[in-house]
């Protein structure tokens, strides 16, 4: 697990787009903590703070803490609104959690033994990764940063589904109890294409005619010659 990302925020008493505007001028973004058994709290931080942590490996699936008036507040992120030119920090909507409560969120995968895959390293093939988060539900002391799929095994025409994934304690992918339509593929292993590459033709510079020309030159030198001999 990443070190717990520690935030400070403020109280913003007002809202409108005035005020949120004024914010992001200052240097701050607006953002809402929610959920649970308290009112949501509309809250103001420091936009290079939030921006700095958002760098951070699994910022977006780990357990963050606000610092609010001396109160400790333990949120996961729920949106992070951004400009859609500069991707710019411009709102961001947090939802209040404890190890009880129950979560939805989509966590990244991570492919293991890539370099050592049979289908690839042995028969040539290709790994072809056909999702890369995973939509699930699990108790907030139970998140994981990330769900990991080992294809060592995998040979050409495997596959590794939903179904097949080892998940850790307490986590569940909630579309599989939808019907088995979907059970999705992760990841599979497939033959390389090979591409027909015709033979490049080789035209010659010097065109029919041309040659037709230098022949009638050639007869003609020969004749003149002749004559002169005579």
């Amino acid at each position: 697990m990443s070190e717990q990302v520690n935030l400070n925020a403020v109280d913003r008493g007002t809202e409108g787009k005035s005020t949120s505007r004024k914010l992001r001028r200052e240097g701050s973004i607006p953002a809402v903590i929610y959920g649970g058994e308290e009112d949501p709290i509309k809250i103001s931080i420091l936009e290079k703070d939030i921006s700095k942590a958002s760098e951070i490996p699994g910022f977006a699936t780990q357990i963050l803490s606000i610092n609010l008036s001396g109160k400790e507040q333990n949120v996961i992120v729920k949106e992070l609104q951004r400009h859609p030119a500069t991707q710019r920090v411009l709102h961001a909507d947090l939802q209040r959690v404890n190890p009880d409560t129950k979560i939805n969120i989509s966590v990244p995968v991570r492919f293991l033994g890539e370099d050592s895959c049979v289908g690839v390293k042995t028969h040539g093939g290709s790994i072809s990764r056909l999702i890369n988060d995973i939509d699930i539900t699990c108790l907030a002391s139970n998140l994981p940063e990330y769900l990991e799929v080992d294809i060592t095994d995998l040979d050409v025409g495997d596959s590794i589904f939903l179904s097949g994934l080892s998940l850790p304690e307490g986590v569940e992918i909630p579309s599989l109890a939808l019907g088995e339509d979907r059970d999705q593929a992760v990841v599979s292993i497939t033959e390389a294409k090979v591409l027909d590459v015709e033979p490049e033709v080789v035209e010659s510079d010097i065109e029919e005619g041309d040659t037709q020309e230098e022949g009638g030159a050639e007869e003609s030198s020969s004749d003149q010659e002749e004559a002169s001999t005579e």
